[in-house]
């Protein structure tokens, strides 16, 4: 799990690559090492919030725990319902940099295929290893996400960035018709 969540840069502390690093690029190592525990527990947080496709309310609720997230590195975030797709809806944060700077487009999902009648439902770590619905797929990518923005964030390499991320709630089992599910 650990390996998931901190970037290949700090596999190089210590050698003599590590040196080769830019200045942004060691504020970065150094923000991502500092930030693991915080993100484990964002990540058990999420984990224990089931998001099943079709628990609406839960895909909701992960929405809205990420939703002050994003917002605190300022990104503009909104809520796509998918009520005529019948399923939950999209969370789309948007961060407008510099104009001319290059686009970056971030995808992920909310939801799980576990739904709540699942018998798999919570985080349990031991050491450096967790499971649990969604630790893999894709909490723990949505969490890796926001770990390496706030990096960035700390590097001052964020805020020319124009990034967008597009989180689905409905992954795992799409919605119908697909016209209205993926419409832009």
């Amino acid at each position: 799990m650990r390996a998931g969540l901190i970037a290949g840069a700090l596999l190089l502390a210590g050698t003599p690559a590590m040196a080769a690093l830019s200045p942004a690029e060691r504020a970065m190592t150094q923000n991502v090492e500092a930030g693991y525990e915080p993100a484990i527990g964002l990540l058990e947080t999420l984990v224990n919030q089931n998001s099943g496709s079709m628990n609406f309310a839960g895909v909701k609720a992960v929405a809205d725990m990420l939703r002050p997230q994003f917002e605190a590195l300022g990104f503009t975030v909104t809520w796509q319902p998918m009520d005529a797709a019948k399923r939950a809806g999209h969370l789309i944060a948007v961060h407008k940099g510099r104009a001319g700077t290059t686009k970056m487009l971030l995808i992920g999902h909310l939801d799980t295929v576990f739904e709540p009648d699942s018998p798999f439902q919570t985080f349990e770590r031991t050491g450096d290893m967790a499971r649990g619905p969604g630790v893999a797929d894709d909490k723990g990518g949505v969490v890796t996400m926001l770990l390496a923005l706030k990096a960035m964030q700390a590097a001052g390499t964020l805020k020319n960035a124009n990034i967008e991320v597009v989180l689905t709630g409905d992954e795992e089992d799409a919605g119908e018709p697909i016209s209205i599910a993926r419409a832009t």
